[in-house]
């Protein structure tokens, strides 16, 4: 069960939801803002959050606090791939980028920002998934960004999406808890970008190109760059898409 807050104006969404955590109440939280102050992405950006686009997230105490952490981000994109998708059904258009950025025909119309806090045992106490998706506007970035109102005339509202986010990652973190890793696995290279694509990857100030040969076991990108398969568990990706 999850209880449900709405705010017209929040700071940040995922900072709210990791102040609740602080405190200690152990109650699934999921919370929407109509407009956040102070939005954060990933890599420490600003987030800009416009009226009409989607800033929620999930305060999430998990029942096996043996709990994979580092399939949380796969099962975040497929729960708002899919929440999406039940809106929209865009076909292959909608894409996943490793590890949880959504593409439509190539342009992000959504991201999301996985925190954690680790018990003092070492343990997975809670975690924190914030979602941003760009339902009815474009914020005014120097990337190529795109939102839902490009694709269906009539998009969901943020609150409708976010009930669906629910639903999906119920269903996507159910699976993780039974141990079904490598259907999360399977599910999510169906719904990425397309198998030898050609990528770039991002590090610090090395840049690496190579064609995408999809995640192992564990999570990891792969990149075939020239003879030799390389194995990345953090980086920014760039597709170089219709390359």
């Amino acid at each position: 069960m999850w209880k449900y807050e709405h705010y017209s104006t929040l700071s940040s969404t995922n900072d709210y939801c990791i102040e609740i955590a602080k405190l200690g109440h152990k109650t699934n939280l999921a919370v929407l803002a109509d407009v956040q102050t102070k939005a954060r992405g990933s890599r420490g950006r600003k987030w800009i959050e416009q009226k009409g686009n989607l800033a929620f997230s999930l305060l999430y105490w998990p029942e096996n606090k043996n709990l994979k952490n580092n399939w949380i981000a796969f099962v975040a994109a497929l729960a708002l791939y899919d929440a999406i998708q039940f809106f929209v059904h865009s076909g292959q258009d909608l894409i996943i980028k490793w590890p949880n950025d959504l593409l439509y025909q190539g342009k992000k119309i959504a991201g999301i920002l996985v925190e954690s806090n680790l018990s003092t045992s070492n343990y997975l106490e809670w975690l924190v998934i914030g979602f941003g998706v760009n339902i009815e506007t474009i914020p005014q970035i120097d990337r190529a960004v795109g939102c839902i109102r490009d694709i269906i005339p009539n998009p969901p509202s943020a609150y409708a999406l976010s009930k669906k986010i629910i639903d999906f990652f119920e269903y996507w973190t159910g699976a993780l808890l039974n141990h079904k890793e490598a259907i999360i696995r399977e599910a999510w290279l169906k719904k990425s970008v397309p198998l030898y694509s050609s990528l770039s990857i991002h590090i610090g100030g090395k840049v690496w190109k190579g064609n995408y040969c999809g995640i192992d076991e564990h999570g990891l990108l792969l990149l075939q760059i020239e003879k030799e398969l390389k194995h990345f568990s953090t980086g920014e990706i760039f597709w170089l898409y219709n390359s």
